[in-house]
């Protein structure tokens, strides 16, 4: 979904409405966990922290949905991730909607363990790097995890979590 349109095209207001637009839409979502996920001033450049959440999202898919959970993408966590700060301490920021319909023990007990399983897999990925995870109290959330995504720099780098589904 990145790349629709050229940054350079949009006058400062045409992403703040943007901006504005994004935010009613994932005010539909209801959001489960606000996620942290940072490098802590390590070197890394978009591609690199683009990424590393790509393998953050696969481990910790695989670790909450089993070996097949590739084939089932409606059990995948659904989630969307803006960065932060890429020129000197690059961060996501993800809201996060685990799925409402868990029907067996085993990944129920699993998908309440997001928080341990996602810093644990975040960790192994950057050493050096940390990572919250909290409960979604308020749609405040949604206000804070947009920030910054008006700005000309950031306003494409967003990522959906479909993005690295394969088909």
């Amino acid at each position: 979904m990145t790349g629709w349109i050229m940054e350079s095209s949009l006058s400062k207001a045409q992403r703040k409405r943007l901006q504005k637009e994004w935010r009613e839409k994932l005010s539909e979502y209801d959001f489960t966990h606000f996620i942290t996920l940072a490098s802590n001033h390590q070197p890394l450049n978009y591609p690199s922290m683009r990424a590393l959440l790509k393998q953050w999202d696969a481990r910790v898919n695989r670790e909450i949905n089993g070996p097949k959970w590739a084939a089932r993408p409606d059990e995948r966590l659904v989630w969307f991730a803006f960065p932060e700060k890429l020129d000197f301490n690059p961060h996501w920021h993800l809201v996060v909607q685990v799925d409402p319909r868990i029907e067996t023990q085993g990944r129920a007990e699993r998908t309440s363990r997001l928080a341990k399983i996602g810093e644990r897999q975040w960790l192994k990925l950057v050493p050096q790097g940390s990572f919250e995870c909290k409960d979604v109290a308020s749609q405040g959330v949604i206000r804070y995890t947009t920030k910054c995504s008006d700005r000309e720099e950031l306003f494409e780098k967003f990522i959906i979590y479909r993005e690295f589904m394969t088909v």
